[in-house]
């Protein structure tokens, strides 16, 4: 039977489109916080403005150790324990042209779930105990290649300055809404559409953020399918997720108004299967060469560690 796997064509496109969405996307954001902070307190409030989202830049950044660690409380995986994840996470890296892997991690929750984090110099990976054993290796790779493309691309920075540019709009609206009701009717009148614009801005400000995490979402999937070269690995870990643990928010949206998905971080996952399908192309090819080097059954440290560890207490 015919492999799936990526059309360099229809990839290159779907990487133009979405770097497209990611830079209009940051330039909004930006300019409205510019807008916003010269509303609320004129060229000072753009001044504190670039103050603020040069401060919330440099102490944001947290290492992946220390918020896998202290706020998630995850334990790092060795070879040792988890050979099966580290050959998969280290050929994929290797492909992706990063300069070393990034760290393992064992969360501690129960949901199925993967997620990269820390800073683009030092990242990390965390999965869960379930999403390991639910998932065949084919299919683990894949998901483990989406998370390594959000380090590759840059997304762990990105999302970080598009909340910093939400906070900082935010606040100085906030501020300005203050300033204006302590004004009184005088400031109000001067600026007929101030209030609302300031109530407003925060509501925009965070759509515009959560668009920008959908648009790097499809980028993701875009990047795990070039790397694995099988899109249809993807879409299956993506459909056997969906089953085995559901969407609370896709069953709110079926009953609620179209709109409400504008309030999602993640595309919907017939959206991201129809993403990864327009990438696909048929080949005879009937596997990768080092797919046969992920069979590894995952060794996963003893369930009885998990009873001693913080979290269970």
């Amino acid at each position: 039977m015919p492999r799936l796997t990526t059309d360099p064509d229809a990839l290159a496109r779907a990487r133009r489109r979405n770097r497209a969405e990611t830079a209009i996307t940051l330039a909004a954001l930006a300019g409205l916080a510019a807008a916003i902070g010269y509303l609320a307190a004129g060229d000072q409030g753009v001044t504190f403005g670039l103050a603020f989202a040069g401060a919330a830049l440099v102490f944001s950044a947290v290492p992946a150790d220390t918020l896998f660690r202290q706020g998630l409380g995850a334990m790092p995986l060795s070879p040792f324990q988890a050979p099966g994840l580290h050959a998969m996470v280290a050929a994929l890296s290797a492909r992706a042209g990063l300069p070393a892997p990034p760290r393992l991690w064992l969360l501690p929750q129960r949901p199925l779930q993967a997620v990269a984090a820390g800073t683009s110099a030092e990242p990390g990976i965390g999965v869960t105990r379930s999403l390991v054993e639910a998932l065949p290796p084919r299919e683990l790779a894949a998901v483990l290649a989406h998370e390594i493309c959000h380090i590759r691309h840059g997304d762990l920075f990105v999302m970080r300055l598009a909340t910093i540019a939400a906070t900082a709009t935010r606040a100085m609206a906030q501020a300005g809404l203050i300033v204006a009701l302590f004004a009184g009717l005088g400031a109000i009148g001067a600026h007929p559409l101030l209030p609302v614009l300031l109530m407003v801005s925060p509501i925009a400000a965070d759509l515009l953020t959560l668009s920008l995490s959908r648009s790097r979402e499809f980028l993701a999937d875009a990047g795990a399918a070039e790397l694995t070269g099988d899109p249809a690995a993807l879409a299956s870990a993506l459909a056997r997720l969906e089953r085995i643990q559901g969407d609370d928010f896709e069953r709110l949206a079926s009953r609620a108004p179209y709109w409400l998905r504008w309030f999602r971080t993640h595309p919907t996952v017939a959206q991201r299967i129809r993403a990864l399908a327009a990438l696909a192309v048929p080949t005879p090819h009937p596997a990768a060469p080092w797919q046969p080097a992920w069979q590894v059954a995952p060794a996963l440290p003893p369930r009885r560690l998990r009873g001693r560890a913080p979290w269970s207490r």
